[in-house]
């Protein structure tokens, strides 16, 4: 059977229409997560998030961290003994928005807070840490890879 030059650019032409019905609806069914909600806001704000880096490198001791078996370890700088330590822990997780969490943090008097890693997913996080102590605020931030 032969096919007349009209046919097959008709055919060819539908053709591509469902390739690109198809692609497209493949692209909209697709989850995007964005980094946050209130990108524009906190942009805005970065300068302040500077001063805190910039504050926490001024440090005579910098804050460390140490993932255990089933604990994140987190110790303060000693200069800050016997003072009042606020803040939260944001753990950001890249691939999917639903596993971030937010830690208040509550320091007891040996300048550690410990963070039990059940209650986070297994993977990589970025683990943000925006502390104040009598009215100074810091803000440490890392990756990190819970297994």
């Amino acid at each position: 059977m032969q096919l007349n030059w009209g046919l097959k650019i008709t055919i060819l032409y539908f053709g591509f229409v469902i390739l690109i019905i198809t692609m497209v609806s493949m692209a909209m069914s697709q989850k995007v997560d964005l980094v946050s909600k209130n990108y524009y806001e906190q942009e805005l704000q970065y300068q302040d998030k500077i001063d805190k880096i910039n504050r926490t490198h001024a440090l005579s001791e910098q804050m460390t961290w140490q993932v255990n078996r089933n604990t994140l370890l987190i110790k303060f700088p000693e200069q800050f003994k016997g003072k009042l330590i606020k803040g939260t822990i944001y753990f950001f997780r890249p691939s999917d928005e639903t596993m971030d969490k937010k830690i208040t943090i509550s320091v007891d008097t040996s300048l550690c807070f410990k963070v039990s890693t059940n209650q986070l997913n297994k993977g990589l996080y970025k683990m943000q840490i925006d502390w104040n102590v009598d009215n100074n605020e810091y803000y440490n931030e890392s990756v990190i890879k819970f297994n």
